[in-house]
């Protein structure tokens, strides 16, 4: 299949995550925290696991351990957005309840927009990586959506509204493919550098947000459940090493 159109349509997929807020409405708050601690941390687990397991092997194959540097660059870019561009990850419905819902939109595009390049850079580099990240987002879009979509509604939105508003901000994803697609063929020397850095932003994802969440759980027999899928999700970014 034309590696475009495989890009696209991942794309496409991680979108659509964006509807998947609308289960706020359906469960109780209750009922989500208890499901969403788990779905973090199998979340958290799936981009520890894109980040070693794939896109740093792939980036060093091609550029050399000097390469690796650049997953610090990211590191510290992805600090920089989340600290003063306000992109906030939200894992509970309501957890931003003073956050500005437009602002939350805004920073839901730039980080929609990276998710694309992470997406396209990977597929240009080989399906297996591309398979790997896109599931690696997949993964952690879906806690991600589900609060913004809880922010938009607390922010006054009508639901109709708040979905739709929330899935053109989720397309810019297909913007960061599309830009990267058509520009980073030109310039093949910076793939390793870009999947490495996309590392770097999978692991301060992973650290910075999904992690200390985390630790909030103190029960002993949901710790142990939550570590269990925080494996999971290792295991199953390892898994997809045999796709190709």
């Amino acid at each position: 299949m034309d590696t475009l159109l495989v890009i696209l349509i991942s794309v496409f997929v991680v979108s659509l995550i964006s509807f998947v807020g609308i289960i706020t409405l359906v469960l109780r708050k209750k009922e989500m925290d208890r499901a969403l601690i788990f779905l973090v941390s199998f979340s958290a687990g799936s981009c520890f696991g894109g980040a070693f397991i794939h896109l740093l092997p792939e980036a060093i194959e091609k550029g050399g351990a000097e390469v690796v540097g650049f997953a610090l660059v990211g590191i510290l870019v992805f600090f920089v957005m989340e600290k003063f561009l306000f992109w906030q990850h939200c894992h509970k419905p309501g957890c931003h309840e003073h956050t500005f819902a437009y602002m939350n939109l805004v920073g839901d595009g730039m980080h929609n927009f990276i998710d694309g390049v992470v997406i396209a850079a990977s597929y240009l580099a080989s399906t297996q990586l591309g398979v790997a990240s896109t599931m690696a987002i997949v993964l952690h879009e879906i806690p991600q959506e589900i609060g913004d979509f809880a922010v938009l509604i607390k922010g006054g939105f009508k639901t109709n509204k708040a979905l739709l508003v929330n899935f053109l901000t989720a397309l810019t994803a297909v913007l960061g493919a599309l830009v990267t697609f058509f520009v980073l063929p030109s310039l093949k020397s910076q793939l390793a550098p870009v999947l490495s850095f996309a590392a770097g932003g999978f692991i301060y994802i992973a650290g910075s947000d999904l992690v200390p969440e985390l630790h909030k759980e103190v029960g002993t027999k949901k710790s142990i459940g939550v570590f269990i899928s925080l494996i999971l999700g290792v295991i199953l970014i390892w898994l997809l090493r045999f796709v190709e």
